[in-house]
């Protein structure tokens, strides 16, 4: 695996213009307590995330979240343990 790895690392970096791309595109249902269930909302959400010279679009929407919620963590702001959905005040 790791004679894989190697080669695939050489082979597949990106050139001098070249750079990756995160699309993410998400659509949420809601339905309000106070409101008929004929009347549900609709709502998208889209994300685009460029690679740079830098970091990758991948480093940044994986690494870059991950590093500030261990931060977070090390920092006693979150104070759940375990898996923790990410609909808490305390997360944002």
């Amino acid at each position: 695996l790791d004679t894989l790895s190697n080669w695939l690392a050489k082979r597949l970096t990106y050139g001098p213009n070249e750079r990756d791309i995160v699309i993410l595109h998400h659509q949420v249902g809601v339905t309000w307590p106070s409101v008929s269930r004929t009347e549900n909302e609709l709502k998208t959400i889209d994300m685009v995330i460029y690679g740079d010279q830098k970091h990758s679009a991948m480093a940044k929407t994986v690494g870059l979240p991950a590093a500030i919620a261990t931060r977070m963590l090390l920092d006693n702001e979150i104070y759940e343990r375990g898996v923790v959905v990410p609909l808490k005040r305390t997360i944002y």
